[in-house]
């Protein structure tokens, strides 16, 4: 195979936008205890203002390196915690009906999928992408802003999970022993994580499976977001419109947001599991 440069460079930039997307996942459970130990607010806002550093201080990045840090981890990491903390309020204030709640809210990322392939298609050429880079940071901006009016119901620290699963629910003798018998500072440093953050969940062999096994499903999701134009414009020479297909996939993940949010407040218990794993193996 003859090596093709031009090749090599798209490459190394399509590890820009993967290193976000993979960020904003391999961050969840950091995020999480950080939800669970300082409040979806605060997690929250901070997030959106890192992501908001982050999309800003990529307009101005000379080299791809710098992307790979502007853009691949400031605002990766960023957006895991402006993220979550938006669900994990959802469970604050709905019981019944979180399913619905849940699809009405991602349905709103649908929404914003619909949207911006229409607003690049319209800024990124005459204004430049250093330009549409600042005006999508001011989103992030906005973000922020609307995660000071959360109002959590549960205090921070208090955890959402069953009795003893909170974070310093843990056994309160093992920092104290560790520091009493003159322990090494791994453990020390051990035991301070173990007393701030909740860690025990991942005892529970079924989450584990449950969440790497998520986790693993969701490696193509982004897929088509990222390579169906390229592959479009390869397979179809001529195409003026290849957008279009990014709203479409918008479109019909909204309405199905809807739809099985709705169908998983009507199921109970594994039933909702069965039907995520069976969605899963049918895509």
């Amino acid at each position: 195979m003859d090596f093709d440069p031009f090749l090599v460079i798209k490459r190394e930039q399509a590890w820009v936008g993967a290193l976000a997307m993979g960020m904003i996942f391999f961050c969840s459970p950091v995020v999480s205890m950080f939800t669970d130990r300082f409040g979806c607010r605060k997690t929250a806002v901070s997030g959106a203002l890192v992501a908001f550093i982050g999309l800003l201080s990529t307009s101005f990045a000379n080299s791809l390196s710098l992307r790979y840090f502007t853009y691949g981890i400031l605002f990766g990491c960023g957006s895991s915690f402006a993220f979550q903390p938006s669900l994990v309020i959802l469970g604050h204030y709905f019981r019944q009906r979180l399913g619905l709640v849940n699809g009405v809210v991602t349905a709103g990322a649908s929404l914003f999928s619909m949207g911006l392939p229409v607003l690049l298609n319209k800024v990124v050429e005459p204004l430049g992408l250093s330009r549409t880079f600042q005006i999508l940071s001011l989103f992030m901006l906005v973000q922020a802003l609307l995660a000071l009016l959360f109002k959590p119901l549960l205090p921070a620290g208090g955890g959402m999970g069953p009795p003893g699963m909170g974070p310093g629910s843990g056994k309160p003798q093992t920092q104290s022993m560790a520091t009493a018998q003159g322990g090494s500072r791994w453990s020390r440093l051990l035991g301070g994580v173990r007393k701030s953050f909740n860690l025990r969940v991942f005892h529970i062999v079924t989450y584990r499976v449950w969440a790497f096994g998520v986790a693993t499903a969701v490696l193509g999701y982004f897929v088509p977001y990222v390579h169906l134009m390229s592959f479009v414009k390869q397979q179809f020479k001529g195409t003026q419109k290849e957008w279009v297909l990014l709203v479409c996939i918008g479109a019909s993940s909204g309405v199905g947001r809807l739809a099985f949010g709705k169908i998983g407040d009507l199921l109970s218990g594994l039933q909702k599991i069965y039907m995520q794993v069976r969605k899963c193996l049918e895509a």
